[in-house]
């Protein structure tokens, strides 16, 4: 369970379109904050990021218990993975940005972007990542999903920890991109990187599904 938790986290932590969004959140604070305000800035909407997403998968795990849907979850989950795997691996060879590729829809980034650049204050920074949490699901929440049809089969004594420590894992890429643009590195670098190597992202989050699928 652990391995399978683990990896699925890793899937989601990668995807191109979550680290979009730190960056391009970070881009515009960086042209009229300081430093200081910057990395304050970009913990607190990792940090809302976090529990949002907690709160979603917490939701989503009662609804699955309340129906008692456990096994048809089961069932729909290792098809999930497969298609998941598909895309990811597809991106590699044949990239098309957008929802294709199991990222943030094109129709959804004036949005966001818009959003980002509304930002006056350091606290005006949650609202705007309530809404990134949203944004996000279309690219994030197959990997998340998959997660939670795993999880609903144990106690909620290692329910909530693991589900927990898969919102620490999805989040972490952000956090780092928080440090390393506090202390010098600039998000437009950060989205270069994202840039280059984003077809190498998605094959390796087709090859952790994989893994997953013989978890399963």
């Amino acid at each position: 369970m652990f391995g399978q938790i683990t990896s699925l986290a890793l899937v989601d932590a990668i995807n191109p379109c979550t680290l979009a969004i730190q960056a391009l959140l970070l881009s515009s604070l960086v042209l009229t904050k300081k430093r200081r305000e910057v990395f304050f800035a970009g913990l607190l909407f990792t940090f809302t990021i976090l529990l949002m997403y907690a709160l979603y998968g917490f939701g989503v795990l009662q609804v699955i218990y309340a129906f008692g849907i456990e096994s048809q979850v089961r069932i729909i989950l290792r098809a999930l993975i497969v298609i998941m795997a598909i895309v990811e691996i597809n991106a590699y060879f044949s990239y098309k940005p957008g929802f294709a590729s199991m990222e943030m829809p094109m129709s959804l980034r004036p949005i966001f972007k818009k959003a980002t650049q509304s930002i006056d204050s350091i606290w005006s920074v949650i609202p705007v990542a309530v809404l990134a949490s949203i944004v996000l699901l279309p690219c994030s929440s197959g990997p998340y999903i998959a997660a939670l049809a795993i999880l609903v089969n144990y106690e909620l004594v290692y329910r909530i920890p693991l589900l927990i420590y898969y919102n620490i894992l999805f989040t972490a890429p952000m956090f780092i991109i928080t440090f390393v643009t506090a202390f010098g590195t600039s998000p437009k670098r950060v989205m270069d990187l994202k840039n280059k190597y984003i077809k190498e992202l998605h094959l390796i989050a087709g090859i952790l599904l994989i893994a997953v699928l013989f978890m399963v």
